[in-house]
């Protein structure tokens, strides 16, 4: 399997984790961008004028679970080491599995550009019709 099909495998698992998991992402552009690769549960911005730990406190409120899924830079890993340590303190589940992965493909720097750097591998590869992953295709309009 090519790397971008790994890629668009894995934006397919955290899609459907995330109809019931939450997501914690950085800002609102990142939530945007992974609507538009069809992502449909709740994603959450940190940056709404609390402290860190006010606004992962009130995300993991009712929740057992969360998705970690900062951007992929110095601030972003410490980002994920920091909310991963809140979570956990709470006695929650704090999921890096994502971010990892994610990382791994050395495609972004942030998140918000993840649905960008998808659209450049498939129309570069000419991958449209090998690509089973309708959302994500239809999210950056190409058509199957």
């Amino acid at each position: 399997m090519q790397p971008l099909e790994e890629l668009i495998e894995v934006i397919d698992l955290l899609s459907e984790k995330n109809e019931g998991v939450p997501i914690i992402v950085e800002g609102r552009n990142d939530i945007y961008g992974l609507r538009s690769l069809g992502l449909k549960g709740e994603i959450h911005s940190l940056n709404q004028g609390k402290s860190l730990l006010q606004r992962v406190e009130e995300i993991s409120a009712c929740r057992e679970e969360l998705i970690v899924l900062p951007d992929f830079d110095r601030k972003g890993v410490a980002l994920k080491d920091t909310i991963k340590r809140y979570v956990e303190g709470m006695g929650k589940t704090a999921d890096t599995y994502y971010w990892n992965r994610i990382r791994s493909f050395s495609l972004v720097a942030c998140i918000e550009d993840l649905p960008k750097a998808i659209e450049r591998g498939v129309v570069s590869l000419g991958m449209g019709k090998a690509i089973k992953r309708y959302t994500i295709l239809q999210g950056i309009g190409i058509k199957r």
